[in-house]
């Protein structure tokens, strides 16, 4: 919590932390591991999400080893990793977890009342809000459902964050909130847990779907169609297909191994792939990728029968799904100084309606 105050309240803290924001995160997630997971009797007990969580991260390490690459991106599989391992198995409190959904309320409003995206960079920024906004629509449904004016600022968060995703012109951001609205509706209207097949589907989705969307993406590209997107003002093919194009390339030398970081790209001014599935794949390799993708998806699927125990569990899943749509154009799934909104998103889905005192009222 001091961490992530300190860097969306004060730019200079952001600046200072931001090339030690993963090791920080794996720190956290680290500790939350040993306290709250008893790793031994869940080797005893062959327990093969742990076991595919280890092998994926020896293997990804061996790999960087081999290739001679820079090892610090190891740190970025395995925050994401530890987090959707973790999160069955972590207790707060429920003084705790209402300390973190005032806390989430708090950093937003800070951001509602003086914009300084400017004082990062305007995607960051903008994604920050949208984000901060799912976790804060937690507490403030929590009041509207005690007090009914208090729906008024769920209404007038939703606007704000819209307008100022337009207007700081961030696609990603726009994508994020965009898509929980959409989920929110859809898992509203087809209920996860009567549809277990189409629900398993939309999780294998937002992993493959991911990797489909930059082929489908790279081949429209190369037929030289190309329009500017309404309000946004920027053409739909800006720069991504080169970028998902050259690593390519490179992939295809070293599919095994992936092909580490730390690479000075011709298409864009840093290592940055702008696709979290893809990320995975090309930095790991093959394998690496798919041990990982069972974790995700098996997570993911396992989140079905909590989706719609409360208002709760299901704004914080729809946020979810809607942070994982939004990462097959960008990172932020993976990135460390999100992190703490997704651990309390997904911490929501597996416990939020008990915390409440509403589990099993939809």
């Amino acid at each position: 919590m001091v961490f992530y105050a300190g860097t969306w309240i004060f730019p200079w803290f952001y600046h200072v932390t931001e090339r030690y924001n993963s090791l920080i995160i794996f720190v956290a997630l680290a500790l939350l591991f040993f306290i709250n997971v008893d790793w031994l009797e869940g080797l005893k007990k062959k327990d093969v999400l742990l076991y595919a969580l280890l092998a994926a991260l020896i293997i990804a390490t061996a790999n960087l080893f081999i290739i001679g690459s820079n090892k610090g991106c190891i740190l970025i599989l395995a925050d994401f990793l530890l987090l959707l391992y973790i999160m069955p198995y972590v207790s707060f409190s429920p003084l705790q977890y209402r300390v973190l959904t005032v806390f989430f309320l708090v950093m937003y409003a800070i951001w509602f009342v003086h914009d300084m995206e400017f004082s990062y960079n305007t995607n960051t920024g903008a994604t920050y809000t949208a984000f901060t906004t799912f976790a804060a629509l937690i507490l403030l449904v929590y009041l509207a459902k005690k007090k009914e004016i208090m729906g008024f600022f769920v209404v007038i968060t939703l606007l704000r964050t819209g307008t100022l995703v337009l207007w700081h012109l961030a696609r990603g951001a726009f994508a994020a909130l965009f898509f929980f609205v959409c989920f929110f509706f859809i898992f509203k209207a087809i209920r996860p847990e009567k549809h277990r097949k189409g629900f398993a589907f939309l999780s294998g989705f937002a992993v493959f779907g991911s990797l489909l969307f930059v082929w489908s993406y790279v081949q429209l590209s190369h037929t030289g169609f190309n329009v500017k997107m309404p309000v946004f003002y920027k053409d739909i093919f800006s720069g991504r297909e080169d970028i998902w194009t050259e690593v390519w390339n490179m992939f295809i030398e070293k599919p095994l191994t992936g092909i580490g970081s730390g690479w000075e790209l011709e298409s864009f001014f840093e290592y940055n792939m702008h696709n979290a599935m893809y990320d995975i794949l090309v930095v790991h390799g093959i394998i690496v990728f798919a041990i990982s993708a069972f974790i995700i998806i098996s997570r993911l699927i396992q989140m079905r029968c909590r989706v719609m125990d409360s208002i709760y569990t299901h704004i914080a899943a729809s946020a979810v799904f809607a942070i994982f749509f939004e990462s097959f154009i960008d990172m932020d799934l993976m990135w460390a100084d999100y992190t703490p909104v997704l651990l309390f998103l997904i911490y929501t889905i597996y416990h939020g309606a008990a915390l409440w005192g509403e589990e099993g009222h939809s």
